[in-house]
């Protein structure tokens, strides 16, 4: 009873000056725009209303109540949000995009979004020009830039007798940010990625390269900036730290001395890299086509069967990739109505060395002639969703019909999550760029409704160490869907769509080598 008491006081002691139900907007430089928004406390944070604060800095906002959909943009940005989901979607002019996850989901009530309010304002001030800041009570918004609208101002470099010295002009200290070389013919491409932070692109890019730098590339994404420099030759290591002021970062680059260029050389260097190299290349396209054999997954409002559906889509889009792709074989998991052990179909495709793994599934609700419908891509991570999550019970249910399953399969918890999935962690932006990609161009070119990319544990994307979806083609418990789905020239349809998808992440994935940007760029 003492401890029940003491913990009452204790939380009340802690949400005791949120008790009102507004926060204070104060705007020192003109007095005469304060005003409040709503706001509300709930196990122990301190929520806010979008709507409030789209209004009062004029942002232009777009909201959908049925979907609890709610967006404004700056001038640079548009930032996304959902209803009862922690993630929010950050989209630049170019259409780049970062999804960020804070520590609590967004929340619809009366009529209104609100959002926690530490980490909005967190948020915020990555994407508006305008100084704000937040003390637990009221937050304060300057009318004015700040000085400078850039974290990253310039970049210089120094030569030495051993390498060179790159420094990078800050006017703030860059807590997260990594550098890592990678060696390309008789150059050596040499990343910089700077989280949380905006850079001065085009006094970068007006850099003239000098000595061993030959080439100076600058990225802006929404939340992070990428410097990619190409330099002459090979080198040994490079080492990062802090400027004397504390803010600016200087990376030490040690280059390699002629006599061990010429040991490289005499082992046949080029050769191994030339191989290296190879590993990359988008050669190998696995198309795992869902269920199978005893198990015929979905079953539609007329009768048709998942696997029938699946394996119809996955051997013309096999088809289209053969004829018009050169050079990129393609590997089937089943090309018969056979039943494959989900743990298989990953090792079918770390076998065969893939390198893009898609898996072709059909969606279905529980009942028939349900409203539900569209397609969507999925990537693999916990699932943040009702739905996702009933979606990945439902595939994973597979797993029934292989002999000793449980001790096969881990279930997909938060805490196990990391163990299994890390032979994918190095390939999560491929997997997140060709999702993007694929759901644009099946947007484009089906009859279908767009549900976009969404996340959940898929045991069958778990064993494929490559870039990775799976695909929800439509809903067999739609009757509009289905009869699609069930067509010839639905199924082709369908194929070319994904196939579009592939074609253009191909060409974009080898644009981005050719021009120095990384995987890891964001």
């Amino acid at each position: 009873m003492y401890r029940s008491i003491l913990f009452t006081l204790m939380c009340f002691s802690a949400i005791s000056v949120w008790a009102q139900n507004s926060i204070p907007i104060q705007f020192p430089q003109t007095p005469s725009r304060n005003t409040n928004i709503g706001a509300f406390p709930k196990n122990n944070v301190l929520y806010c209303s979008l709507n409030d604060f789209a209004q009062i800095l004029k942002l232009k906002t777009y909201i959908n109540s049925e979907s609890k959909k709610f967006e404004f943009r700056t001038d640079e940005f548009t930032l996304k949000f959902t209803a009862n989901n922690p993630f929010v979607v950050i989209v630049d002019k170019k259409e780049n995009a970062n999804l960020l996850q804070m520590s609590a989901n967004v929340i619809f009530a009366a009529n209104s979004f609100f959002i926690p309010t530490t980490e909005f304002i967190s948020i915020l001030k990555t994407v508006i020009v305008e100084e704000i800041s937040f003390d637990g009570y009221r937050i304060t918004i300057g009318s004015t830039p700040a000085k400078s609208t850039f974290d990253v101002t310039n970049l210089s470099f120094e030569e030495k007798s051993n390498g060179l010295l790159v420094h990078i002009h800050s006017t703030k200290k860059i807590n997260d940010y990594e550098c890592w070389p990678k060696q390309i013919g008789n150059d050596t491409w040499f990343y910089i990625t700077l989280a949380n932070t905006r850079a001065d692109i085009n006094t970068i890019k007006s850099i003239k390269p000098t000595g061993i730098v030959k080439q100076i590339l600058a990225f802006q994404y929404p939340t992070s900036v990428q410097l990619t420099l190409r330099l002459k030759g090979q080198i040994n290591a490079a080492e990062p730290m802090i400027g004397e002021n504390g803010k600016d970062i200087l990376i030490a680059i040690q280059t390699a001395t002629k006599e061990q260029a010429e040991a490289r050389k005499t082992r046949n260097y080029e050769r191994e890299l030339q191989r290296e190299r190879d590993k990359w290349k988008l050669d190998v396209v696995v198309i795992d086509a869902g269920h199978g054999g005893d198990d015929p997954g979905a079953i539609g409002v007329t009768g048709t069967r998942e696997k029938d559906i699946t394996l119809s889509i996955a051997l013309k889009l096999g088809k289209l990739i053969e004829k018009n792709l050169p050079g990129v074989n393609v590997v089937y998991t089943r090309k018969t109505d056979t039943f494959v052990e989900l743990y298989r179909r990953g090792q079918i495709a770390n076998q065969n060395g893939g390198k893009l793994f898609i898996s072709i599934h059909c969606n279905s609700m529980p009942g028939k002639n349900r409203t539900e419908n569209g397609f969507e891509i999925y990537l693999l991570r916990p699932g943040k969703t009702e739905s996702a999550l009933r979606i990945a019970e439902r595939e994973n249910e597979v797993v029934k019909f292989e002999p000793d399953f449980e001790k096969r399969y881990q279930k997909l918890t938060e805490e196990n999550f990391i163990l299994l999935t890390m032979a994918q962690s190095a390939y999560v932006k491929y997997s997140e760029q060709f999702a993007e990609i694929l759901t644009q161009e099946m947007g484009k070119h089906l009859d279908l409704s767009n549900k976009g990319v969404k996340q959940a544990g898929f045991y069958v994307l778990v064993g494929a160490s490559m870039p990775n979806v799976l695909v929800e083609t439509a809903y067999l418990s739609n009757k509009h869907d289905e009869k699609i789905l069930k067509s010839v020239k639905g199924q082709q349809r369908m194929a070319e769509a994904i196939f579009n998808g592939v074609k253009r992440f191909k060409q974009e994935y080898e644009k981005t080598l050719s021009e120095g940007r990384s995987s890891g760029s964001e």
